[in-house]
């Protein structure tokens, strides 16, 4: 198996669990987003989540608030994401010497690893259809911004997807 389809499956794991986790809290339909959230070399990866009410109380100061996944503070057990974490990792230093364009090629490889497998979360009906769900980047370059948009375009319905992409600025 080579590292593509070994970070897609265990990110499947690792999402399942947590939305396992957190509906056993909580209820499935008092959540309101998950995330995955890494960084622009796609190394890392982490999970959050938010609750309707979490949402509902923050949203007049701050309107966007239930599309800002890294200002999300609750998550399910953390260790299958440090594991995922590690994989990521692998792959990340085995193309360290890689020139830019490949090195490029290749965060988008891990970042389509993740966003596939949140997909197939979605698919499987892990997520109701109107639950938020979002990749992205803890600060994202314009290159992290344009996936981040795509994903959502893929993961959500399209109100979700444009209210995200138009907070993303895209």
């Amino acid at each position: 198996m080579g590292f593509f389809e070994a970070v897609q499956t265990a990110t499947i794991d690792a999402v399942r669990q947590a939305a396992s986790e957190a509906y056993q809290k909580l209820g499935k339909e008092d959540l309101f987003g998950f995330g995955l959230c890494t960084h622009d070399d796609v190394d890392t990866v982490y999970h959050v989540y938010a609750t309707r009410d979490w949402v509902r109380e923050r949203e007049v100061d701050d309107p966007e608030i239930g599309l800002i996944s890294v200002e999300w503070t609750l998550a399910s057990d953390d260790a299958p994401f440090l594991a995922l974490s590690r994989m990521l990792q692998e792959w990340a230093s085995s193309d360290e010497t890689a020139p830019d364009a490949d090195y490029l090629r290749d965060r988008r490889e891990r970042f389509r690893a993740l966003v596939e497998a949140m997909k197939i979360c979605r698919d499987e009906g892990v997520f109701d259809a109107g639950t938020l769900l979002s990749v992205s980047s803890t600060d994202p370059d314009e290159a992290m911004v344009v996936l981040a948009c795509d994903a959502a375009r893929q993961l959500n319905t399209q109100e979700n997807a444009v209210a995200y992409c138009e907070m993303m600025g895209c």
